[in-house]
């Protein structure tokens, strides 16, 4: 049977040519092909449902066309399924609405609001395109995984650098040759820490979980953990924070990170024993939002080039740096329903400025109606309810 046969848009769920999971060697993956997140991949891990939707447990969209939980996918005995959750403008698989639980095959397309998916199957022989894993997006993962091995292969080399020192040290019982290749081995573990943490964040598919909090005790923790980073290097940090700022609306863990990602980058732009680094944090009264600083006196960013550092694998560390730390952190910002700001500070280098609101992300507002398939964004939308 061709792969995105109209004819099967209301086939039971189980039937015999539904995803055989069990029999699989590779990945499934639920790919973005049409809409405004055109290019996004989810993986459809074997065992756990997948929701479709606006909402902070489903897969994150941007489509205002999509309910807050339009529909469900769902491993049942070794078969993928979906469901449509009474959503406001209905699913659709490979064109025909659907009324119950319906089975995919690799190749299906599934349309949720002006969002069209195809299930690919990374180990299957389609026939005809798969949507956004074209030349350019191949070209685009080739690059990327460029980057990442390129970094991966710096930081191992500075591992086994470290490592030969101190092996070397102990051999000879030098105990001041081993102080000095253990700050060898220590950074590069950071590094690959910190590689690892951000590239799992980059690919996430989950929302964040908001809960009300105090921001200090992050600020504190992040502090804590950049310090002997700063005092290897001999930079100043300093925390700063208004003791008005009122409980916020944050994901303690995402936040974290978006901070810590700045601090590591301003104390390693800091100069060498006469870097000085700020954060400091405080509230804006006209927007009830909460504002962190991270500021250094290093060579800053220059103006034509702010917008790139925003962008993955753009780095301005050479092969110290893996492009993904500031992509990261913007991304985690924005999830809060925040901005990240990057201007020259008051001491010579950059200064960059989260703005988070108090209460968290604004609601979405009402589910619009989906636009046909191959208008542009910006094409006039009517609310469906």
């Amino acid at each position: 049977m061709p792969h995105g046969d109209g004819n099967r848009g209301s086939t039971a769920c189980g039937a015999l040519f539904g995803v055989q999971l069990h029999t699989m060697q590779s990945m499934l993956l639920l790919q973005v092909i049409e809409g405004p997140d055109q290019g996004r991949v989810f993986p459809l891990p074997a065992d756990e449902p997948q929701l479709i939707g606006r909402s902070t447990e489903a897969l994150p969209s941007t489509d205002t066309s999509i309910s807050r939980r339009h529909a469900e996918l769902t491993p049942d005995d070794g078969t993928w399924c979906v469901r449509d959750l009474d959503s406001a403008n209905g699913t659709y698989v490979n064109g025909t609405r659907i009324e119950s639980s319906t089975a995919l095959i690799p190749g299906d397309y599934v349309q949720c609001g002006s969002t069209r998916f195809q299930i690919i199957d990374t180990g299957h022989d389609m026939a005809g395109p798969i949507g956004s894993l074209d030349q350019d997006r191949l070209t685009t993962v080739g690059q990327t995984v460029g980057s990442i091995s390129h970094a991966i292969k710096n930081i191992l080399q500075g591992l086994r650098g470290g490592a030969s020192a101190i092996e070397l040290a102990i051999d000879r019982g030098d105990l001041e040759l081993a102080r000095e290749g253990w700050p060898i081995l220590s950074r590069n573990l950071d590094r690959i820490y910190d590689l690892t943490f951000n590239l799992l964040t980059f690919a996430r598919t989950r929302g964040i979980q908001l809960e009300r909090g105090a921001l200090m005790p992050l600020l504190e923790d992040v502090a804590e953990l950049v310090r002997p980073l700063a005092e290897r290097r001999r930079v100043r940090l300093s925390v700063e924070m208004d003791p008005e700022i009122p409980p916020v609306q944050h994901d303690c863990n995402a936040l974290h990170q978006a901070v810590l990602n700045l601090a590591l980058n301003a104390v390693e732009a800091a100069p060498s024993k006469s870097g000085v680094v700020r954060i400091h944090a405080g509230w804006e009264e006209e927007s009830g939002s909460a504002w962190i600083v991270v500021e250094d006196n290093g060579p800053g960013i220059e103006p034509q080039r702010r917008e790139e550092v925003f962008r993955p694998f753009s780095s301005t560390k050479g092969q110290r740096g893996t492009g993904l730390g500031l992509a990261v952190t913007m991304q985690l910002v924005a999830d809060h329903g925040g901005s990240v700001d990057l201007d020259t500070s008051e001491l010579g280098g950059a200064r960059f400025r989260i703005l988070i609101p108090g209460s968290g992300p604004e609601d979405p507002g009402e589910t619009t109606g989906p636009r046909p398939m191959g208008t542009p964004p910006d094409h006039d939308l009517e609310f469906d309810r």
